[in-house]
């Protein structure tokens, strides 16, 4: 039984399929501003690079997480995610706007505003389960590492620091 317990590996299916998920989401969060962007570009500019921000931060992270599963490319997914979530409530928040833009002030009520802040949920979501996979397996291999006996450890003078 321990020999079983010995040879766990994270399940590579599922995080797999969870950098596929968070790359569909980030894709669909860049659609959903590309789909917004023509009405910001003129009236609020700094709306619109945000935006443009928003759409290039996603697609480039999302084919970072495809290419190589690292623990800076989930913590850039859900800082994209927290800060376009954070941009959507600051502009219908704030009383005098933010970054210029007076008209969504109160909107609380628009379908891709609502269509993001879902999707950015999710991509947060992954995030937080990404990075709870990652603590139980640190933790596996803690808990290993404690049971090997001492005569198969290394020496203190030996082990890094």
């Amino acid at each position: 039984m321990f020999d079983r317990i010995a040879q766990w590996q994270p399940d590579q299916g599922a995080a797999a399929a969870a950098r596929a998920v968070a790359a569909l989401a980030l894709a669909a969060l860049a659609v959903i501003h590309v789909v917004d962007l023509p009405g910001t570009l003129g009236p609020t500019p700094l709306v619109g690079l945000g935006y443009l921000g928003i759409i290039a931060g996603s697609i480039l992270i999302a084919g970072v997480l495809i290419a190589r599963p690292h623990w800076l490319a989930w913590t850039a997914a859900g800082a994209v995610a927290a800060l376009a979530m954070g941009g959507y409530i600051l502009t219908r928040a704030l009383r005098g706007g933010f970054l210029g833009d007076h008209g969504d002030v109160g909107n609380w009520h628009c379908p891709l505003g609502i269509a993001a802040l879902t999707v950015e949920s999710v991509i947060i979501l992954l995030v937080l389960l990404a990075g709870l996979g990652a603590w139980q397996a640190r933790l596996h291999a803690a808990s290993l590492a404690a049971r090997r006996p001492a005569a198969r450890r290394a020496p203190e003078y030996i082990r890094p620091a």
